[in-house]
């Protein structure tokens, strides 16, 4: 007989303070969206509840189980699982931008115009060198270790779901990238495109066979991605 169907809600945190000193926290609107999202989840009978280790990723798990609690229908206390958290972004740019200013011309005005619209291509112009592996730093982790290292959380989610579980995990758009790309076998560069239009706490479903093995593509199945059916449209954002 056939183990019972175990399924994964990956949700991407909710939106953060973009454009402040100190990035990682929820905004404003991020609140509402986790309160949201929290509403959502009250419903749909989870068996265990993980977050990422960024302040970002856990305050929307904490704000989603005070919501689901104020609703009367409380959350499993949540478990941070450290692999699953964000590729160094800040990082990432404070060490390759001055080489794609020096490289490309399109650039060459960043030092001293920082429009949100440039600045947005230059981020894409980075990532998109990052994730083909093209530009390195000792500083920033390689998008190789990234993959395995997103790879390894989803192996510890997976066997750590009973039968039939439901669970729910927030995390950020990266690993979500990733965790799609390994379900259909794209490349690293691939999985890191599909991150960016993912939106803040939105869900991705996945089911798969409960039998506490690890990540093993043949064995899950994508049944939604980046749903915000549960956000109000002016909660719709993607940072």
């Amino acid at each position: 007989m056939a183990p019972p169907v175990a399924t994964l809600y990956l949700i991407r945190h909710g939106q953060a303070s973009y454009g402040e000193e100190d990035y990682d926290r929820l905004s404003s609107r991020g609140r509402e969206q986790a309160t949201a999202l929290g509403k959502h989840l009250a419903n749909l009978g989870l068996n265990a509840l993980y977050s990422g280790p960024l302040v970002r990723q856990r305050q929307t798990a904490e704000a989603a189980a005070e919501a689901a609690a104020e609703a009367g229908q409380p959350l499993p206390a949540s478990e941070v699982v450290p692999e699953l958290a964000e590729y160094q972004a800040f990082e990432m740019l404070k060490h390759m931008i001055p080489r794609l200013v020096a490289e490309d011309p399109r650039f060459a005005a960043l030092p001293s115009t920082r429009t949100p619209r440039l600045l947005d291509e230059a981020f894409h112009a980075v990532l998109g060198r990052w994730s083909r592996d093209e530009w390195t730093t000792d500083d920033v982790e390689r998008i190789g270790p990234f993959v395995e290292r997103i790879r390894a959380g989803l192996d510890r989610l997976l066997r750590s779901a009973g039968s039939g579980a439901r669970l729910a995990c927030v995390t950020s758009a990266g690993p979500i990238g990733v965790a799609v790309g390994l379900l259909f076998g794209a490349s690293a560069e691939r999985m890191v495109r599909t991150s960016v239009v993912i939106r803040n706490a939105s869900i991705t479903e996945l089911r798969f066979r409960s039998q506490g093995f690890d990540w093993q593509p043949e064995q899950l199945s994508l049944i939604t991605f980046n749903a915000t059916y549960h956000l109000a449209a002016e909660l719709h954002t993607e940072r």
